[in-house]
């Protein structure tokens, strides 16, 4: 299979920046831009803000009451019969 017109890694063809378009360069660690404009950053900082704010919402009573039905179901299965 010719190989000819590629570039890359096992060509035999060095790969210069110039051939790289701007957009596809990398610019960062791990090939990622910095800065707020990342998209990446933009999301995990979204997504702190929301875990945040679920974090302190108060736990619904329906909830609480179906975890203490839980454990006098579970504590009732522990003891021996008698």
């Amino acid at each position: 299979m010719p190989t000819e017109g590629r570039r890359g890694r096992g060509s035999g063809v060095k790969l210069l920046m110039s051939d790289v378009p701007e957009n596809q360069r990398r610019t960062g660690m791990g090939g990622r831009p910095r800065g707020l404009a990342d998209p990446n950053n933009q999301i995990a900082s979204k997504l702190k803000a929301l875990y945040t704010s679920v974090e302190q919402e108060a736990i619904p009573d329906t909830f609480l009451d179906l975890l203490e039905k839980l454990d006098q179901v579970e504590q009732s299965s522990r003891k021996p019969p008698g």
